[in-house]
């Protein structure tokens, strides 16, 4: 009897690592995937930068003199993209404009403006 309850026991704990490892790999592929991006150059001190569905302008130094003024153009997958007009301040430091899609970003575009 003591072999009849041992085999119980270890084909329930069987059963439930398989239950484990089928869950973990379901979570597994339906999790979405993370990415980030940036502009490669930088536009007269700022540049664009995006992840899976936002995108936002830093500048490390914002340089447009006279004007201090940027468009930051916000290219979304699957609906209208978005383009904001800010103006900053001489050797401005930070994240000045964010914008989210819906679904997914394709890229973040900063220009400067005369």
């Amino acid at each position: 009897m003591n072999s009849l309850a041992s085999r119980i026991a270890g084909s329930k704990i069987a059963k439930g690592v398989v239950i484990g490892a089928l869950s973990a790999a379901a979570i597994g592929l339906t999790a979405p995937i993370s990415s980030a991006s940036n502009e490669s150059s930088w536009q007269q001190g700022c540049r664009g930068y995006w992840y899976s569905t936002s995108g936002h302008g830093y500048c490390s130094s914002a340089s447009n003199y006279p004007s201090f003024s940027y468009w930051t153009q916000y290219d979304c997958n699957a609906e209208i993209d978005t383009e904001h007009h800010d103006k900053l301040y001489s050797g401005y430091v930070g994240k000045y404009d964010t914008h989210e899609c819906t679904f997914k970003i394709n890229k973040t575009h900063v220009t400067y403006s005369v």
